[in-house]
This record gives structure tokens, sequence and C-alpha cells, in this order.
């Protein structure tokens, strides 16, 4: 149901794009007004669904395919609007990146399957679903009418834009210059195929799909009646038939042939007896996109099918989160409302007063916190900065621990099956050998962080600014002839082994994108999980007991004591007139640095008799027991299905 660029004329596609801009405006207008942060994810969800289903194609009478499309399943889950701009977003994504459609023709298409489809269908839905309760058969059985409604509402409008244009854009011969068949020939072949086929396949696969939501209490685009409960958003069971869906994706490929109308130039030339001439020159010099992955890559093999797949519903549920936060949080801010999060001082009401430190014991009176300190005393000394940065250090660990306890997917996980997993992913990228695997590593992880409302630019922030340290001293050798010999791009002296080559540059490219994935994984379990509970994740692999209280203990209290160390030196400073002498500063120094040593064995000992006192016999025991639940299990399968998907995708060197 695609249309290709080279289908219809530029003023068609630019006439649909047109009309779709109001509708877009609109949508994200009620996105805005409607769409809360805990539905944000199910529109990811959903929407990556949509792309994936439209990978499973059918084959009809006649050589050619059709698929299902999956916009009222979304329009029932989330509402119309927001099922107009999860498929604009799945369209635009397929027509850039899949070449599943044309760039130009974007307008086209979410006329026909983003706006047609999910109205006509969800109105459908409606009307056979009448007042039945959110779970019962009769909800799912009109989502299932809505589908076939609004497929072949959607099957004619594409018709009817392909059917036009023999009668607007011809030649002087009568040769159509773009689709050569008419209305007469559109119409029929489309919806014959859609009424018989594509309509009822996309039936069956939306009363599934709504009756398996219902079954894992995933809530539909109706608000429950008032005083009911609100049913409990089941984001993780949604993800897991998901992931399901996408691993049958290579049955997609049994299905020969090209869906009806999307032809090629010798299959044109075939059924019609010539090739019309605008077609050819929008072919030849058209507007294309990335054409990354064009077809799916489906002539490689059912495995470069599936990661295709997989690459698109992450990148589709990737763009969507990230834009229906964005959208979600401009309608706290317009409806006058905080977000919510720490306090106004920015730290969190949970931790004790003694453990902020934006914020003073005294009747929470604001105080100033490290960085302001060190601007109004001028930040010139080297002793002051480096404490005012422990401390900011130490705050800003303490307040990125809060993300961890967010109602987010990894946070809802047992520890162990994600110190299982990710750190599984760990030992993996080290050896993968593939850039494109290792990028897709990269895009699961940003899926994950925003699938756990973990913030991407914290994430990516703490990845790549700390990668280069992390891995310079490995990568920076590898680009050298002495190490990678190959063809010199810079000459850095005479001695042929100082030259950078174009070989070592890709190695070291190669090295550094492993090391960041890698990272990537162990920094998105470390802002997804409490320390208590990782440490308590790491007993999985066979960590001693003793050391991972030695270093639960060591965690916390540097902080504490790094913020104490630096409000004795402030202190002092404020209460030193005029500029303080070498000699003085020296002798400071070293009794501020044995009088933290006396406060840090103090601390110890009364931590150590609080902990014997509380029956501590050198086992770390915690009042919260874990529980490994079905979710857990369905996460670990994931991602073992997603690990050897990356292995033997040509990765493994």
């Amino acid at each position: 149901m695609h249309i290709p660029d080279s289908a219809v004329s530029p003023a068609t596609s630019l006439l649909a794009g047109a009309a779709m801009v109001p509708i877009w405006y609109a949508a994200s207008r009620r996105l805005v007004a409607e769409l809360s942060t805990r539905r944000v994810p199910l529109l990811a969800a959903g929407a990556a669904f949509c792309f994936t289903i439209m990978m499973f194609n059918l084959p009809v009478p006649g050589g050619t395919t059709v698929h299902a499309v999956g916009g009222v399943l979304l329009a029932v889950l989330l509402g119309p609007w927001a099922a107009v701009m999860g498929m604009t977003v799945t369209l635009a994504i397929q027509a850039l990146f899949f070449a599943d459609g044309g760039v130009l023709a974007i307008g086209a298409n979410c006329l026909a399957m983003a706006f047609t489809m999910p109205m006509a269908g969800y109105a459908a839905y409606r009307l056979a679903a009448g007042r039945a309760p959110a779970g019962s058969r009769r909800r799912a059985a009109a989502a299932g009418i809505g589908a076939y409604v609004g497929v072949n509402a959607a099957a004619l409008i594409t018709a009817v834009l392909l059917g036009v244009q023999p009668a607007l854009y011809h030649d002087a011969a009568g040769h159509a210059l773009y689709f050569p068949l008419g209305l007469a020939v559109t119409v029929p072949a489309m919806l014959i195929a859609h009424l018989t086929v594509a309509g009822i396949g996309e039936a069956v696969l939306t009363t599934v799909a709504v009756r398996y939501l219902q079954k894992a209490r995933v809530p539909l685009a109706d608000p429950p009646a008032d005083g009911a409960e609100a049913p409990r958003l089941g984001v993780e069971w949604l993800l897991a038939g998901l992931g399901a869906l996408i691993a049958l994706t290579p049955l997609g490929l049994l299905a020969k042939g090209p869906a009806w109308g999307e032809w090629s130039l010798e299959e044109l030339l075939a059924r019609v007896g010539y090739v019309p001439s605008g077609l050819v020159a929008a072919e030849r010099h058209g507007i294309r996109g990335f054409d990354l992955l064009p077809g799916y890559l489906g002539d490689r093999g059912p495995l470069a099918y599936l990661l295709s797949g997989l690459l698109g519903a992450l990148v589709v549920a990737a763009l969507l989160y990230a834009s229906g936060r964005l959208l979600a949080r401009s309608r706290r801010v317009s409806r006058g409302r905080t977000p919510p999060g720490p306090g106004a001082t920015g730290i969190p009401e949970a931790f004790p007063a003694w453990l902020r430190t934006g914020a003073s014991a005294a009747g929470g009176r604001e105080t100033r916190r490290p960085a302001r300190l060190r601007s109004t005393l001028g930040g010139r000394d080297f002793v002051e900065r480096s404490l005012a940065d422990l401390s900011e250090s130490a705050r800003t660990a303490l307040v990125s621990e809060t993300w961890s306890r967010r109602d987010g997917l990894l946070q809802r996980l047992d520890p162990r099956a994600k110190v299982v997993a990710l750190l599984g992913f760990v030992v993996l990228t080290a050896f993968l050998r593939n850039p494109w695997t290792l990028s897709a590593l990269v895009l699961l992880v940003t899926a994950l962080a925003a699938l756990s409302r973990i913030p991407l630019g914290a994430l990516h922030r703490r990845v790549w600014l700390s990668m280069p340290l992390a891995a310079g001293a490995v990568t920076l050798p590898a680009a050298l002839s002495a190490v990678t010999p190959g063809r010199a791009l810079v000459v850095l002296s005479r001695d042929p082994y100082l030259a950078i080559t174009a070989p070592g540059l890709a190695q070291a490219g190669l090295l550094a994108l492993r090391v960041g994935v890698a990272l990537s994984f162990v920094v998105l379990l470390a802002l997804t999980t409490p320390w208590n509970d990782l440490m308590r994740g790491l007993r999985v692999l066979g960590v001693p007991r003793p050391f991972l209280t030695v270093l639960a203990m060591t965690y916390r209290y540097l902080g504490v004591l790094s913020h104490a160390a630096y409000e004795t030196f402030i202190a002092r400073r404020s209460r030193t007139v005029g500029p303080a002498r070498a000699r003085d500063g020296r002798g400071f120094l070293g009794g501020a640095a044995g009088g933290l040593l006396g406060k840090t064995l103090a601390l110890g000992e009364e931590v150590h008799a609080a902990m014997i006192a509380r029956g501590f016999a050198g086992d770390a025991r915690s009042l919260a027991a874990l529980r490994f639940e079905a979710a857990d299990a369905a996460w670990l399968a994931t991602m073992a299905l997603i690990a050897a998907l990356a292995a033997f995708w040509g990765a493994l060197g």
C-alpha cells in the first residue's frame, strides 16, 4: 500500500502533504492536551508494533502481496490522534531508511494510512463496541471490525491517488506520465485484495492483539469511569509480545512478489507495455532517502531481514518515546504543574539532611550549592576546586540514584536478571567486529534507557565523554602505522612508524565504538539499579559477599567524607581575612587531612558498632527479598535472542 515517489506526480505529493499539515498540527495539539507521561511508552511500543507487522506479507492472486498496517490497533490503544502521529513517524522511517514508500510521497501515504485508516477504523470500532466494558470480548471483536473498515478505507484512498494520475498527467499520445492504470483498474484491484485477504488478516491480527492487551491489563484508549481504578500499564507484556513478533518477521519472506502498484520498471513494462516517462525521471532523479537498509535486506536472507526489523522498531520506538516525553512535558508546563522529581532545591526529600548538599536541615532553608560557593570565592585555588568538584560529584551521584527508583522498564526487573543480561552484552561486545551491529546495540541501549525513564542526555554524556579516558590509551596507538600498517593519512614525523593510516583509523574507531557500547551497558545498569540491589545482583556472578559489603559502604561514605572535607575548607576560608600565605595553606591542608582521617576512623567505629548492635555477623542481609517473576524470564529470553542475533549477523570476527 506504500506509494513510491515515481507513482504520483510531485503536485499530487505536495497537495497530499499540504492536506496533512493541519492534521499533524491538530494531532500534536491533541497529544499535548491528552497524552500523559505514563502512556508514552505505550505509544512508542505500539508504533514499533505497527512497523513490525508491516513486514509480514500475505500472498494474493496475481503474484502480488499485501500486508497488515496496525493503524487501528494503535488508535484503539491510545486514541486516533496518537495513532496519526505514531503512524506518521513509522511511515517516515520506512521511507527514509528502508526505501519503503517515497520521500516526497510521505504526505500521500500518511493521508491513507496515518489519517484515513485510524480515523475510519476508530469510528467503526466505537460504533461496534457501544458501551461494552474495556475488558470484554465485544471490545476485541469491535477492534477487529474497525481494523477491517480502516484498512479498506486506506486502500480506497491509495487506489484513488494512483488511479487519477493517467487522467491528470499524460502526454500528447495519451500515455500516462506517472502511474499508468486508471481508476477502473486501481479501485477494483486494491479493494478486492484488501476485502478478501488484507482486511481479514488485519481484523484477525487486531482482534488477537487487543485480546492479548486485555489479558495483560494494558489500558485501552477509553479513560476509566469516575471512581474506577485505572488499569495497570502492562508495558512489559506489550514489549514481550513485540519481541516475539520481531522474532517471527522472517515469515514475511515466505510470500514472494511486490505489493500491488509497487513494481519495478521491468515489471511495469511487462504489465502495461510501456514505461511512463515521468516515472522514469522520478526513479532516476527523484529525491531519495538514506536507503541504509533497502527492502529491509530481504534479499540477504531471513537473519538480515529480522535484524532490519529489530533496528527499525527500535528507531521508531525511540523517536516516538522522545517526542511523546516532550509533548507530555509541555502539557504539564501549560497546565502550570511542576514535573515529578526532586524538590525546589533539586535534592530528593528521601535523603537525610546530612546527605543533602543543596538544602540545610534547619527549617528547609536553601543554601548555596558547591558550584555557587566556588564561583563566589573565585575558584582560583587548586585545593578548593578539587574539593568542590568532589562534593559536586557526590551530590550528582546521589541525585542520579533517584533515577533507579523510577517506575521504568528496567527498574521493575530483578537486579539479578539485569546484571546477567547487561553484563552479558558487555562480554559479547568484546567479540563484535561489525560497526552496524555495534550501532544497533547503541540504539538498543537508548531505547532501554528511554523506556526506563533515564534522561538520554545524561546517559550519553556519562558514556561518550568518559570514553576517551577509558579507551584513549588503546585506540590511539591502533591508528598508527606501527600497529596497523596501510595507506598513510597523516604523517606525524619522518619516522615511518609515526603515521596515522586509513586502516588504523578505522580500527581505532571500531575499538572506540566497542568500548563505548560496553560502557553504555554498564552505565545503564548502574543508573537503573539501586546501589544495594546492584551489589546483591553481583552475587549471581560469584563475587564474594564481604567484598560487596565493603564496596557498598565505600560508595556511600566516600561522598559523605568528601563533602565534609569541602565544608571544613569553606569554614576555614570564611574565617580568613586577607590572602593566605602558602605556608599557612600547607599547614591547614595537613591539619585538615589529619582531622578528616580522625573523623573517618571515628565514623567507621560508630558504623561498625551500629551494625553489631543490629545483629551483623559478617553477612549483610536485606529486608527486601528478591523475586524472580515472569517478566524477568521474558527479559532474559528477549535479551538472549538479541545477543544471538548480534553474534550471528556476521559480527563475530
